[in-house]
């Protein structure tokens, strides 16, 4: 007879199945009915409710005013390390991967040491791996400091920008990154906007005075995010690299990376909740409260776009749903009020480019998606939930099946959702409840239809109930494996200038 840590009773395992989940020194090892408990076993009774693996958000900033290019431009991050996994369990998240930027002239390797130390100093609730922001991409950090990274650090994953003046990288670049990560088995992250277009517009409307927050939405037109992602994809094509196109926001991005899977490219799509329930209007909101809603790509008009993006969720055109946690403080000199100006006779003004970039979202990622798209739309089932905040990300990221999934020998990391004929929907307050350390949320008011009741981060529970139970600290630093998602590779092993043409 298999002895148990833990058991988890009736438990409706991803919405398709009843059984129960025996966890055994944080793993999963044992599934079946009536599942055999001595004295010491700690029991957990689901009540039939759904169960779901832990979610994994690949697609998170937190204390990253520790970069250079962020602490020059005044901005202090409403999170630290700390305070955004704690606000990550509590909305049934519980592996987050942050990013560790790279300034200009810097060791990308010296930065990631740098934010090892500061998940040491600062603690974690939850489990964490780091991206690498390469914004220089010289012959020392390709060949040298990046493969000891890969194989010896366990970092599987590097993020290339097409945009901003003092992250964004030449073709060239871009091209020979490709191509390390393509020798690495790593995966390529894009923030796909045409940061030539972008500076174009924002000049002109500068010019004219316009930099209030509603602005930023005419100054990244749908178009630069387009081209980019055109861009990105043609490059990824040519290199054989497995590429993700970032918070994806328009049909027009859409249309380019689904045509790019049908044709079976090595090309992955991540969308955002601001891109499926909020809309540019929120930017006209007064008194500068547009500020709170200011991020990059920015939220869209067009109800098609949404409609689009939903569309996308449902067929597949996206292989995963991040929050692309950035916080700052609405009511802060040194967060969203540093664009805040005034004119000669006192009346408040807005400049779009001092507004720090960036939304918090990271506790309210997963019970969204369940209440929108499983509950209140239907057009997803717990199946395909499931795929895109935890399966596909922990396959995408080199986690799975140590993550993203309730089979045996996986992590128990597990999420206990509410009977829904027992939870009654609530509309969102932040200060009631969520627990990150930002000021406001861009979902206040919205109705969650569900919530996570019960978040378990390897067999232990972290959050019971709308109260933090886990412990600063417990959260590891997971090394990762290269990605686990089909994709065809079109050349052999090594890249072949000869056959890389299209």
């Amino acid at each position: 007879m298999q002895n148990f840590d833990l058991v988890l009773r009736n438990a409706l395992v991803n919405g398709a199945f009843v059984s129960d989940i025996g966890v055994k020194h944080g793993i999963i090892t044992a599934l079946g009915a009536s599942l055999a408990a001595t004295e010491d076993t700690e029991i957990i009774e689901c009540d039939f409710a759904v169960v779901t693996p832990g979610g994994i958000d690949g697609h998170v900033h937190l204390s990253q005013d520790r970069s250079p290019r962020v602490r020059d431009a005044g901005y202090v991050s409403a999170d630290t390390i700390g305070t955004g996994t704690r606000s990550a369990v509590a909305g049934g998240t519980t592996t987050v991967l942050l990013f560790a930027e790279q300034a200009k002239g810097q060791s990308l390797k010296e930065q990631v040491a740098n934010y090892h130390l500061l998940a040491q100093e600062q603690g974690s609730y939850a489990d964490y791996g780091f991206h690498a922001i390469i914004t220089d991409p010289t012959e020392e950090v390709l060949e040298n400091e990046l493969p000891e990274l890969a194989i010896s650090g366990g970092i599987m994953s590097m993020k290339l920008f097409l945009t901003y003046k003092h992250m964004r990288i030449s073709d060239k670049q871009f091209l020979r990154a490709l191509k390390k990560a393509r020798e690495l088995e790593m995966v390529a992250l894009v923030h796909a906007e045409n940061g030539d277009l972008v500076d174009f517009f924002t000049e002109h409307l500068e010019a004219a005075g316009l930099t209030d927050p509603m602005y930023k939405a005419i100054a990244h037109p749908p178009e630069a995010e387009a081209e980019a992602v055109n861009r990105a994809v043609t490059f990824s094509s040519i290199m054989d690299t497995p590429m993700l196109i970032v918070h994806v926001s328009v049909q027009e991005s859409m249309k380019v990376i689904r045509k790019a899977q049908t044709l079976l490219k090595p090309v992955f799509a991540e969308t955002c909740p601001q891109y499926l329930l909020l809309g540019k209007k929120r930017l006209e909101e007064e008194h500068f409260c547009g500020a709170k809603y200011i991020c990059s790509p920015p939220l869209r008009s067009d109800h098609r776009d949404i409609e689009e993006i939903w569309r996308g969720i449902t067929n597949g055109t996206f292989t995963i749903f991040s929050s692309d946690h950035c916080p700052y403080r609405f009511d802060d000199p040194h967060g969203k009020k540093l664009g805040l100006t005034h004119t000669e006779n006192g009346s408040p003004k807005g400049v779009f480019t001092k507004i720090p970039n960036g939304l918090p979202g990271v506790e309210t990622r997963v019970p969204l998606l369940f209440s929108e798209g499983v509950l209140r739309r239907g057009c997803i089932d717990v199946k395909r939930f499931v795929e895109l905040t935890s399966e596909n990300p922990a396959k995408l990221y080199g986690l799975y099946p140590k993550k993203g999934a309730i089979q045996i020998g996986s992590d128990a990391d597990l999420v206990i959702w509410h009977s829904q004929e027992k939870f009654k929907p609530r509309r969102l307050n932040h200060d009631r409840d969520l627990h990150d350390g930002c000021d406001y949320s861009p979902y206040e008011g919205i109705e969650f239809l569900n919530w996570p009741q019960m978040t378990l981060l390897r067999g232990q529970v972290v959050f019971r109930d709308g109260q933090i139970t886990g412990a600063k600290g417990y959260g590891q630093f997971v090394k990762r494996k290269p990605c686990a998602l089909p994709f065809q590779r079109r050349l052999g092993k090594q890249w072949d200038v000869l056959h890389a043409a299209i």
